[in-house]
């Protein structure tokens, strides 16, 4: 049996720490009574635990755990005279406030603040998650289906859990995560040796332990370089090829990059044209590697890089993998013995697969096109991170990068991602008596 919520975030990780401990703040505060349910088919922080997928949670973190749940805590931007009280509230959820609970907060400061692993911060979601309780529900279980109710004014969210099917409606709709890999079309021979950014570890084994393989990977930001520091140890006899389109850049980390991630509207974001955030995006967020990562691998001899897209993934002699590349100097064939889809993910596949037809189409006939938009144009989100002219509100934050700020699409600014979110349901509810107006 389902209930009904103000919001249901798919998805347990940190953008849902995120929005539960924003409410469980506004509840406590007497803001609400606002209602968030949370659903995960996997586990909490499963993203980050190291125990689904590719990685296995040893990867260092990109972005110092300082720029937690909370931050940047300029919840009066949105909030006005409340944003104060809120942005105390929520520094209980705060990263210093787990590792004085741990407690390795002195010794973690003493050692120089170091860079934190994945799996770290997905014991820190799963701490935000279980203390995160006002207002706030959780669902285990798979997203089968999403539909609006016979008025169009509610989502209704299709449930498979341990003992059955279950419904759940929401005045709002969150979609968190990164989506599903990208295509990566290949002739079947080669179907066993060819992997992908979520596949399991288990999958990985097929890599023989004892012998000298060639992997090549297939990308140029986060994905490869998680699946290269992944494999070199789980295969450390193993030889990497990483082909990017671009020559390798690593991640910028000036105060003005890092300023924009946490407050777009510093540099009007929205007033941007297209090619400048375009630019912006590319060189400091996807398609580049973080420092620290790239700095394992600078001097390694078993990894070497080659600029180029690949076009082509067939057969090569024996059971190898033959990858077609555009190289400055034209197509150029090597064969490796496996080969990795590390070009990132698809959020709008995911959803394509998740709505109904007939949903899409309702979607579509607001906003107009999503899915089959021409390319180069943008999907249209608007400022609390919804897909603009859709009501009942979908939040898609994985899109909203281009649109409204770098920040949204990962773990820039999971502070003011809430707040976007919230603001909205706190004015159709007039929740905040008094204050100006929150735009």
């Amino acid at each position: 049996m389902g209930t009904d919520s103000d919001l249901i975030v798919v998805g347990a990780g940190a953008k849902a720490a995120g929005l539960a401990a924003k409410v469980h703040t506004m509840n406590g505060l007497g803001l609400g009574p606002i209602s968030i349910k949370v659903i995960e088919g996997t586990e909490v922080a499963a993203s980050w635990l190291g125990r689904n997928g590719m990685t296995s949670g040893e990867e260092p973190l990109a972005v110092t755990p300082i720029k937690d749940v909370g931050f940047p805590y300029r919840s009066f931007a949105e909030f006005g005279e409340a944003g104060e009280a809120i942005d105390c509230g929520v520094q209980s959820f705060s990263w210093h406030q787990y590792m004085i609970g741990k407690p390795e907060y002195a010794r973690w400061i003493d050692a120089g603040s170091p860079s934190v692993r994945h799996r770290d911060y997905g014991a820190y979601l799963t701490w935000v998650l279980s203390r995160a309780t006002a207002g706030v529900s959780h669902v285990q279980g798979r997203v089968v289906k999403v539909a609006l109710d016979s008025e169009a004014e509610r989502w209704v969210v299709e449930v498979t859990e341990e003992g059955g099917v279950s419904n759940h409606t929401g005045g709002a709709l969150v979609l968190t995560g990164p989506g599903i890999h990208r295509a990566f079309p290949h002739e079947p021979s080669v179907a066993s040796r060819v992997f992908h950014c979520d596949s399991k570890r288990s999958e990985f084994g097929a890599i023989p332990e004892d012998e000298e393989c060639d992997v090549g990977v297939v990308g140029g930001g986060e994905s490869a370089l998680s699946c290269v520091m992944f494999l070199r140890k789980f295969r450390p006899r193993c030889r990497f090829t990483i082909y990017t389109p671009l020559l390798p850049l690593s991640r910028g980390e000036s105060f003005l990059e890092n300023r924009v991630f946490s407050n777009p509207d510093v540099v009007e974001w929205e007033a941007l044209d297209q090619q400048s955030r375009r630019d912006f995006v590319k060189h400091s967020d996807r398609g580049v590697f973080d420092p620290p990562s790239l700095e394992q691998i600078a001097y390694d001899d078993r990894v070497t890089f080659l600029t180029g897209r690949v076009s082509d993934v067939g057969a090569g002699e024996g059971e190898r993998v033959s990858l077609q590349h555009e190289a400055p100097e034209g197509t150029v064939g090597r064969e490796h013995d496996y080969a990795v889809n590390c070009t990132g993910f698809d959020l709008l596949a995911q959803l394509r697969a998740m709505f109904p037809d007939e949903v899409r189409a309702e979607i579509e006939g607001r906003v107009g096109p999503i899915w089959d938009r021409p390319a180069g144009t943008e999907v249209p989100i608007g400022r609390a991170l919804e897909l603009r002219g859709m009501q009942p509100r979908l939040h898609i934050p994985g899109l909203a990068g281009l649109s409204q700020g770098p920040g949204f699409a990962n773990l820039g600014a999971l502070g003011l991602l809430s707040n976007r979110v919230l603001e909205p349901l706190l004015q159709d509810a007039d929740l905040l008596p008094g204050t100006t107006s929150f735009a």
